[in-house]
């Protein structure tokens, strides 16, 4: 997986989002990080990418619907709130310019977790401790996927 795919997992909200709701999300982005480049995608899953252009930003943010939590229990990342993954997906823009992503698509699940705890490092001041706990668990569960995915090459 590229950093122009997903950043969120399956499992997370599906239906479309209501204008308030988009205002909601996008002031949540704004409030963590006024600089933040984000705009709504009704068809698209949340992403952050970077950008090469001549543009004044050097990355965007793209959410979908997914940007809100889904309802599948066994997965940490589909109960992430909504709060929780907008921290998650500016933790990658932050990443990306201090140059500590991890691009290799075999590493993604890494990246993904390094970026959840990156998250909470950043934004601890700004995150209640639920939503804390819900970034650790997204990122020992994707540790967990990618120990997963290794053993899996190894048979």
């Amino acid at each position: 997986m590229s950093k122009s795919d997903q950043s969120l997992l399956g499992g997370r909200n599906t239906r479309p989002l209501t204008d308030r709701e988009i205002t909601q999300v996008i002031r949540y982005f704004y409030a963590f990080d006024r600089a933040a480049n984000v705009r709504y995608e009704a068809d698209s899953a949340t992403l952050f990418r970077p950008k090469n252009d001549e543009d004044e930003y050097d990355h965007e943010i793209v959410f979908g619907p997914d940007i809100f939590p889904g309802n599948a229990v066994n997965d940490p990342n589909s109960l992430l709130g909504v709060r929780g993954a907008v921290a998650h997906e500016l933790a990658h823009k932050f990443r990306h310019s201090d140059l500590t992503e991890i691009n290799e698509p075999e590493l993604t699940h890494l990246d993904e977790a390094l970026t959840s705890l990156s998250a909470i490092l950043r934004f601890h001041d700004d995150l209640d401790p639920h939503e804390i706990r819900q970034l650790i668990s997204d990122a020992v569960h994707r540790l967990q996927s990618y120990v997963r995915e290794v053993r899996a090459g190894d048979d």
